[in-house]
């Protein structure tokens, strides 16, 4: 995912706005990093940002949102999602070793070659670091029933008023049959 930047350099602005896509195509997970959950869409990665001059670097400065199909961990039924997240770095004409960033933390800035940026390390990795952990087609999905694979909130399903006990903890149920007697 290469981010030109002969626009930026012949504007002669302090910054200059940046709206891309990027498709799995692009590279996006040459890396191996994003989870293999996370099928991402065609154009489903877009980069809505600025790039400005600070002193002697750039800073990169955007939003991405994702847009990616899955399967929900609970029902196992196929959804599409969108996730979005910050994303900076800083910018420098030659590679050097780690900045400091405000918060305190190092990373490495993204050096200009020919004029233009690789983004597809970096950006993969903070893709895979937003992913979700646990993909679910809605926040409130009940899943599958255990003992008849229908949905828990279908109708059909009268698994749930059964009362079925563990064997092993048969022994549990007279003890409270006993203590309601008494």
């Amino acid at each position: 995912m290469i981010i030109e930047l002969g626009d930026f350099f012949s504007s002669q602005k302090s910054s200059f706005p940046l709206d891309l896509c990027f498709s799995p195509e692009d590279g996006a997970d040459a890396t191996g990093m994003i989870p293999a959950e996370m099928k991402i869409k065609e154009n489903g990665i877009i980069l809505k940002g600025e790039i400005r001059s600070v002193g002697d670097y750039l800073s990169l400065s955007s939003t991405v949102t994702v847009k990616y199909r899955a399967v929900c961990d609970r029902c196992l039924a196929p959804f599409e999602a969108e996730t979005s997240f910050g994303f900076e770095r800083q910018i420098v004409a030659s590679q050097k070793k780690a900045v400091q960033r405000e918060d305190g933390e190092e990373e490495e800035p993204l050096a200009v070659e020919e004029g233009k940026i690789d983004v597809t390390e970096p950006l993969s990795e903070a893709i895979a670091l937003e992913a979700p952990t646990v993909y679910l087609c809605r926040e409130e999905c009940p899943g599958l029933c255990p003992t008849c694979g229908k949905m828990r909130d279908d109708p059909t399903c009268k698994c749930s008023e059964k009362k079925e006990i563990d064997p092993r903890f048969e022994i549990l149920k007279k003890l409270l049959d006993n203590s309601s007697e008494v």
